[in-house]
Parts: C-alpha cells; structure tokens; sequence
C-alpha cells in the first residue's frame, strides 16, 4: 500500500464544513424557512396576532436556530481537530478490505464496511462513518 498525502488548511476546513452544511440542509429547507416568512410577514401585515401567528414565528425560529446550531458544532468540532494538528497533514493507505488514516495526532484503522457514505466535491471528499460524522 503506497501511503497517499492529504493536505489540510483552515480554510479547506472551513469550506468542507459549509458544504456539509449546505449539502445536509439543502435548498428545500432555506426555500421552507423563506417561504414560512414571508406568510407570517404577511400575516403581521393585515393585523392577525393570532396564535397561529405565535406557533409559525416559533417554529422559523427553531428552523434558523437548528441550522445555526448544526453549522457552529460541526464548524467548532473540525477547527479543533485541525488546529490539533502541528502538521496539517495526513497519510492515507488504502487496502483491498481495510483503510488507514494516520496524522500526527493519531490513526485509525477501518474497514471499508464502515463508511455509511461520500460526499465528494472539486477540492475534497466527505467520508461519513456515521450521519453527521465526517
């Protein structure tokens, strides 16, 4: 197994995690939360104060909480593990059953049975072992 280089940047990290981000919630949800706004907007506007009115701002503030939420943890969670890095790389073997990923801060060794999912992109790939761990 010939070892393969992964170079890594605070920036290509950043970029990996809004793409996550992007990717997990997608168009439909941003269009779903727009389009909440703008019946309530319209709701607010011809004078309803009615509890409909309370339940919709309640449920597109949860909405936009939730999407804060999920990009800050997964931002704060990767920039940790990069900037644990002294050297911002990793070396890659890859077997016919098995996979190992080693860095400075330590290795794993997998099985390709493990990846539940990838999600690849121009500048890098998202390998997923479980939903949202990546």
């Amino acid at each position: 197994m010939t070892p393969i280089k992964l170079h890594y940047s605070e920036a290509l990290v950043r970029r990996a995690v809004r793409s996550f981000w992007h990717r997990s919630l997608g168009w439909k949800y941003i269009a779903a939360l727009l389009i909440l706004f703008a019946g309530l907007a319209s709701m607010l506007w011809g004078g309803d104060r009615s509890w409909q009115v309370g339940v919709g701002g309640a449920v597109l503030g949860f909405g936009v909480l939730f999407g804060v939420v999920l990009y800050l943890a997964h931002y704060r969670a990767s920039l940790t593990r990069f900037r644990r890095m002294q050297i911002p790389e990793a070396s890659l073997e890859v077997g016919d059953e098995r996979f190992r990923i080693s860095s400075d801060v330590g290795s794993s060794d997998l099985a390709w049975s493990v990846i539940t999912e990838v999600w690849r992109f121009p500048e890098f790939w998202l390998i997923f072992v479980s939903r949202g761990q990546f």
